[in-house]
């Protein structure tokens, strides 16, 4: 029997609608097929989603991707219970959800294109559900050096 995953996608068409009007705004930053950059997204634009949004650096370590958090939405805290600006995704305790995380900003890096999905946290016995995207950015509109990450809780279990 397979284990089952932790994170799930989500077509884009079952999207939470505020995240499908970022992932547009996402798009209409980009130019004649390239990737935006951080300096191209200017937050008041979806100040609505300030809390749930997350900036996270792509590191480039011996050939190996690795990923920080320069940015933790507020939202994020009370399920993680700590802000996690500047700490590493692979310190993430629970290693099947690290592990699939991971993966996730593994196809946001090396295909270039948005991931969204869906993940529960427990939470006093309810189980809260999100929905959620990862928007790789280029400094340099090819090499993806930054994704903007959100997620939105859609229902509660």
């Amino acid at each position: 029997m397979e284990t089952p995953k932790h994170i799930q996608s989500v077509p884009a068409l079952e999207l939470e609608p505020q995240l499908t009007s970022l992932v547009q705004y996402w798009r209409g930053k980009g130019r004649d097929g390239r990737l935006p950059a951080r300096a191209d997204i200017d937050p008041l634009d979806f100040r609505t989603l300030l809390g749930r949004v997350l900036l996270v650096d792509v590191l480039r370590e011996g050939g190996a991707l690795r990923y920080r958090y320069r940015l933790f939405g507020t939202e994020f805290y009370f399920y993680h219970g700590s802000d996690l600006t500047g700490r590493y995704l692979d310190a993430i305790a629970n290693a099947e959800f690290r592990a699939e995380l991971l993966a996730q900003y593994d196809a946001a890096v090396t295909t270039r294109q948005p991931q969204y999905m869906t993940y529960d946290y427990i939470v006093e016995a309810e189980r809260h559900r999100f929905h959620a995207v990862l928007l790789p950015l280029a400094n340099d509109g090819e090499t993806v050096d930054m994704v903007l990450g959100c997620g939105v809780r859609v229902a509660v279990l």
